[in-house]
């Protein structure tokens, strides 16, 4: 085995299941220029070239993670910066508990190949598993279908199709037979669609059926349940082992559910995830609003990505809510929020885009973003306003993840030249109560290290009032919520009565969120000062206008 891994002509890279290059043969070094010492202890970042968009990178990535496998054609590149297109096939390796322990990407050098037109014969339109087209045949058919359904003024269907659960297959009987079976199924598909369509495997257990006639709602629903009851058929393998599978289909029709290439694949593929979702061994059509609300989050996760790599944070901004005081209004302290002009969507809520954040792996990004931003409009500030209130900062549940964060904003402060003391990280409740044992171990050390901390949003969800005493806590911040109940509840105001005393009893300060309106700030008088934050005094400003209230008020902290 050694002497093949040595030998191969195919660049080979073995990583662990982080991600993290283990192993490298000649090959690899040939072809990409880097030697094993340079590769190992990097990711395969260290190769990958722009030419693809974070999208193909989340589709393969999402394939392996379901089949345990991926193949296609990857541009990648070179040490010196040259950029090649590769054939690739990923292959995860498990022990015997089923744990991914192991990923081996094989490589083919396609730019070998004697001319262009053997490279598109061989490879561009062609999958050498299955011996059917692929997902660049999909495309190139896809633009002649649409562009003679649009003459035509006619329907174009397309499918969306996984043969079942294929990972099982591949962990238990090994690769061979995974790979026997997938050209099994493609042949129970070649003999069940009509000649007039094109059939092709996207990767892995991905299939695609673009169905240029008779694309109605009826018929495409025909053929998908027709292609259920086949795929579901029991495969008997040469060993005698019989598997049995279940497919998820996902059905998309031009011009309704999309009006061009891209778009109509999207959705089909949409359809497919909302398909399997529901149980598998079925079929779905796109559900319009799903799949708009689908494709809005992509088109923020690729700004976002966008955003977070150029210097300028282009259309991020922050603003600042004041914190005050509830007797005198005098600003104690300010939270720093996030804003976003996004240049097509127009504003986007927070809400939205930080979800989005946080489900495409970005929120820890964005986190740094903005306490690198915060800690620079500080410095700021201070030059001018030497008795700054103190800003706070929310931190995001994966921060607590990442082992450098503490060592990485104690060089965030010192880089700014300004003192830990003047930034507050505020942490939800949630995220307090999901993740107790990394949060408390981090945030007793920020606390040591000068930071004050806040538990953001209590009272939202796990209360975590029983568990008060074990936090490293200086202050508790109410939910708007829970305001809003207190003022027409007077079980909930007694609770928040009980708060205002527990906290007070265990030295933390409260900030009240969400005061709105005179009422509200009447009920809170026979608690004595408290911080309070709301549209009641100040709505979040941008830095303009906070630095004309500071010119107007400079409050002692």
């Amino acid at each position: 085995m050694q002497h093949l891994f040595d030998h191969s002509i195919e660049s080979i890279m073995v990583t662990d299941e982080e991600g993290i290059i283990q192993q490298v043969n000649a090959a690899f070094t040939q072809i990409t220029g880097y030697e094993a010492e340079e590769a190992i202890g990097q990711t395969p970042r260290l190769v990958q070239s722009v030419r693809h968009e974070p999208e193909f990178y989340r589709l393969m990535w999402q394939q392996l993670q379901q089949s345990g496998s991926w193949s296609g054609q990857v541009w990648n590149r070179r040490k010196t910066g040259e950029v090649y297109l590769q054939w690739l096939n990923i292959n995860s390796l498990t022990d015997e508990g089923g744990r991914v322990t192991h990923r081996v990407a094989i490589g083919h050098d396609l730019t070998g190949l004697k001319s262009v037109h053997d490279e598109r014969r061989l490879f561009t339109f062609k999958d050498p598993l299955t011996q059917l087209g692929n997902r660049q045949l999909l495309t190139s058919r896809l633009d002649q279908a649409l562009a003679e359904a649009e003459r035509n003024k006619i329907r174009v269907g397309l499918m969306v199709l996984d043969i079942g659960r294929l990972r099982p297959v591949n962990e238990q009987l090994g690769l061979a037979w995974g790979d026997d079976v997938l050209r099994q199924q493609a042949r129970t598909l070649q003999a069940a669609v009509d000649e007039a369509d094109t059939l092709v495997r996207l990767q892995g257990d991905q299939f695609a059926v673009l169905r240029h006639s008779r694309a109605g709602d009826a018929a495409m629903a025909q053929l998908a349940d027709k292609l259920l009851g086949l795929l579901g058929q029991p495969i008997v393998l040469a060993d005698q082992n019989i598997v049995k599978l279940q497919s998820s289909i996902g059905i998309a029709i031009y011009p309704r559910d999309a009006t061009d290439n891209a778009g109509l694949l999207q959705a089909a593929e949409h359809a497919h995830a909302m398909a399997k979702r529901a149980g598998r061994n079925r079929f779905q059509f796109v559900d319009q609003r799903q799949h708009d609300l689908h494709h809005r989050e992509l088109q923020i996760e690729h700004s976002l990505h966008h955003v977070l790599n150029t210097a300028a944070g282009e259309g991020l901004s922050l603003h600042y809510q004041p914190q005050v005081c509830s007797s005198s209004g005098e600003i104690l302290a300010m939270e720093a929020l996030l804003r976003w002009q996004h240049p097509t969507l127009g504003p986007v809520f927070p809400d939205e885009f930080i979800a989005v954040a946080e489900q495409s792996g970005q929120s820890v990004r964005l986190d740094r973003w903005v306490l690198e931003q915060v800690c620079a409009q500080v410095a700021n500030w201070l030059q001018d306003y030497p008795q700054l209130p103190m800003v706070s900062v929310n931190l995001s549940a994966q921060q607590f993840s990442q082992p450098d964060f503490a060592d990485w904003l104690q060089a965030c402060v010192d880089n700014a030249g300004i003192a830990p003391t003047r930034l507050k990280l505020e942490v939800t409740e949630t995220t307090m109560m999901e993740h107790t044992d990394t949060c408390v171990a981090m945030l007793e050390r920020l606390r040591q290290m000068g930071f004050r901390i806040s538990l953001d949003d209590f009272g939202t969800g796990y209360s975590a009032l029983a568990c008060l005493h074990q936090y490293p806590l200086d202050e508790l911040k109410i939910d708007r919520s829970f305001m809003v109940e207190a003022s027409v509840n007077e079980r909930a105001f007694m609770l928040l009565k009980t708060i205002v005393s527990l906290a007070q009893q265990l030295s933390l300060s409260l900030v009240v969120e969400g005061v709105e309106q005179q009422e509200q700030l009447d009920l809170l008088a026979d608690f004595g000062p408290l911080m309070v934050q709301g549209y009641y005094f100040y709505r979040p400003l941008p830095v303009a206008d906070i630095m004309a209230l500071l010119d107007e008020r400079q409050p002692g902290i």
